[in-house]
């Protein structure tokens, strides 16, 4: 049976057609008859059209198909690029983007070598089927032959066109961008090189024309250069990201970051590629000086803990592999203490400087000599043949510090005590730094000035650690902790505005013991939980007391309490803490808690978490010895902080020396614009005080005003405040 139909091709009746097709999504309407009336519509249009989803699957083709020398049944149900119509290596490319394009709504077109019976230059339009001019479920497709050679010849005219006119557009963005773009051909050769080039690396553009850009690279990023411009032209339009460096003509080398993306032909082959370079050396000197920051000391420039357990770390698998055992010594001086309250302590860092040069000298290569703080140093032996090798490097320490260091132009004989231990039965880098510290407290104790070994450490000094950490877990119950306080004064009042609590422990004997002495056992132990909750109720109970010494209408004197690693870690701190400040019937105005740098290294992500409570309830919150951490900048913006305290070994620093001055401003700018409260510790001198006031500096405690004292020295100076 047939019947008559009238094809149309003119834009009127194609939206008629379209119209009908959107009316075709209603549910209401059965397969059937959805079938049939598609069919119809389709036929009304004079060139081969399809019918496709939005996933890109033909639903059904028009009768013109025919004179492609297809059946239309047998594109029914196969994807829009599969190779019944096209001839075409890859279709995909070309048709993909019409697919996505119909999907939102946009009309497109593209030239494609259209397959079937007779094979020849085609062009495929694309019209989006819209119901309330959103596309459905469904896209017109139309196909036809380029037969005519003025169609042709009006196709390629408009193609080169377009490609002169957005090479007009490529060129003058280029020539007026601060980056380095270039073209390249497909092997890397540059074709082009923008006039930023002079600027960037002292070129003359044409000069690099023909030449290759591994011609500029340096040879230790060549490599990544040459493997970038290779996947550009395997990795379709998506750009190819690497950091690399080139030669600038003063024979430097200069950072870029630079994006490669290729520029593909109609058939998808890869034309030409364009890169697109950003200078990035200011930014990589930065990121280089924020790491040094984090894993070096700052006064002597050596690795700091973290940088020596990285590279334990490393030694130790290299030693599993090879079963050559590390060696670790642990050096502390003898009688510096002396240096720095005899001579003070600049003439103490100007010490440091010299023996870390001295030690430096003896290191082996492959070895790394770290300060952990204060005058204690640790070299690590990569390599050594047990306690042997070990110790023959320590002999040369103690031969190299018989000679005299000249300290303000006087010689100064300083000593050294060496603890040695290996990597033989312990695999942690912690534990093997224990035992060196273990072994080197018996070097002192049998005398100073020599070295003793882990293994042949006297049993006597663990038990005497055994007594003292059990003396320490009665001291809280026995009532021998005191309290000492040290005033923190506002710079621009004078006015005492808070307290630092500092534990001792008032020994049986009579003996007021340091905290230096007990909190490191304390930590290790664990009992440093417990000391820490009587030293918060202990706060708590004093602020109470003080309450008398104050007008209403005056601000409460704040003390403050430093937490420990350890109390970071008990779940139970903040509530015990709201207990406890509800108890002593204070606001959380009059108690504040610190933390030092070091406390965040265990669990950085569950100390934040205990600290964002402590906020909550209200409890102001400080960094302790900020700048002697691990990551003195990257965790100030993420932390609920009220307070940040410069460490004393800046403040020592300022006079006369404009370094430490500049590395203070820089640390009090950046904790007020990110709204902190500056206190500078360790204060010793009027001139280090003038200093401060000139560098803006909030408030500040030292020696200078009031060495830690008992609670009743101050009550006069609070009703004097």
């Amino acid at each position: 049976m047939t019947h008559e139909r009238a094809t149309v091709t003119d834009d009127r009746s194609r939206a008629d057609v379209l119209q009908r097709l959107a009316r075709l999504t209603d549910p209401d309407i059965d397969d059937l008859t959805r079938t049939l009336d598609a069919r119809v519509a389709l036929d009304q249009l004079a060139s081969p059209a399809l019918l496709v989803d939005l996933d890109g699957t033909v639903l059904d083709a028009n009768e013109q198909v025919l004179g492609l020398g297809v059946e239309r049944d047998a594109l029914r149900g196969r994807a829009l690029w599969a190779p019944t119509l096209w001839d075409s290596d890859d279709p995909t490319l070309t048709l993909a983007p019409l697919i996505e394009a119909g999907a939102e709504g946009r009309a497109g077109q593209r030239t494609i070598d259209i397959g079937g019976a007779a094979p020849r230059p085609g062009r495929v339009s694309l019209t989006p089927v819209l119901d309330d001019g959103r596309a459905v479920a469904v896209l017109l497709v139309e196909l036809r032959g380029l037969t005519d050679s003025r169609e042709t010849d009006e196709l390629i005219a408009a193609t080169t066109q377009a490609l002169a006119a957005a090479e007009d557009i490529f060129r003058a963005v280029a020539e007026n961008t601060s980056d380095l773009v270039c073209l390249h051909d497909p092997t890397g050769t540059f074709t082009y090189v923008s006039p930023s080039v002079r600027r960037l690396l002292d070129v003359d553009p044409a000069s690099l024309s023909g030449t290759h850009p591994v011609d500029l690279a340096h040879a230790g990023t060549r490599d990544a250069l040459v493997q970038a411009i290779q996947d550009a032209g395997r990795r379709g339009s998506e750009p190819t990201r690497f950091r690399h460096r080139l030669r600038h003509r003063n024979g430097s080398f200069r950072w870029f970051e630079t994006a490669i993306t290729p520029i593909l032909a109609p058939d998808g082959s890869v034309r030409q590629l364009q890169s697109s370079n950003r200078d990035i050396t200011e930014q990589r000197e930065t990121e280089q000086s924020l790491i040094k920051q984090a894993f070096h000391d700052e006064l002597t420039g050596l690795p700091n803990k973290a940088l020596l357990i990285d590279r334990m770390s490393h030694a130790l698998a290299v030693s599993a592999r090879t079963s050559q055992p590390i060696g670790v010594l642990f050096i502390d001086l003898d009688g510096f203490k002396t240096i720095n309250d005899t001579l003070g302590h600049q003439v103490g860092d100007t010490a440091l400087l010299k023996v870390s040069e001295r030690l430096t000298a003896i290191v082996r290569p492959g070895d790394t000599l770290a300060r952990i703080g204060g005058d204690k140093f640790v070299m690590l032996c990569a390599s050594t043949d047990g306690a042997r090798g070990a110790t023959a490097v320590a002999r040369r320490i103690l031969d190299a510090f018989a000679q005299p260091f000249v300290l303000e132009g006087r010689e100064i004989q300083i000593g050294a005590s060496i603890g040695i231990a290996t990597s033989i039965g312990a695999e942690d880098p912690t534990q093997i730094i224990e035992n060196a510290d273990t072994a080197m407290h018996e070097a002192k104790h049998e005398g100073r000035g020599r070295f003793a070994i882990h293994d042949e450490v006297d049993q006597s000094l663990a038990l005497e650690r055994i007594d003292t950490e059990e003396a320490l877990r009665r001291a809280v119950h026995n009532n021998e902790l005191r309290l000492h306080y040290q005033p923190e004064l506002d710079l621009e009042s004078g006015r005492i505005v808070g307290f630092e609590a500092l534990v001792r422990w008032q020994r049986p004997d009579g003996r007021l013991v340091p905290p230096g002495e007990f909190i490191p056992l304390a930590e290790e132990t664990g009992i440093i939980v417990e000391i820490g909750r009587w030293v918060i109720a202990e706060a708590c109970r004093q602020a109470s007391l003080w309450r008398v010494h104050r007008t209403p209408e005056q601000e409460p004197v704040r003390i403050w309490v430093n937490l420990s690693a350890r109390q970071l870690g008990d779940l139970d701190l903040v509530p015990y803490v709201e207990r406890t400040v509800e108890a002593a019937g204070i606001s959380t105005d009059e108690i504040c808690l610190e933390i030092t740098e070091s406390a965040l290294m265990d669990d950085a992500q569950a100390a934040t978490e205990q600290l964002d409570e402590l906020r909550r309830i209200g409890i102001s919150l400080g960094i302790d010895d900020f700048g002697t951490g691990w990551s003195q900048f990257a965790y100030l913006q993420r932390l609920p902080l009220d307070v940040l305290k410069i460490d004393r070994s800046f403040v020592s620093g300022l006079v006369p020396d404009h370094a430490a001055a500049t590395i203070v401003a820089a640390i009090i700018d950046l904790a007020h614009a990110l709204g902190l409260i500056v206190i500078a510790e360790g204060v010793e001198s009027e001139d280090q005080l003038a200093v401060l006031r000139e560098l803006d500096c909030d408030q500040a405690l030292g020696f200078l005003f009031s060495e830690p004292r008992e609670p009743a020295a101050f009550e006069a100076a609070l009703t004097a405040n």
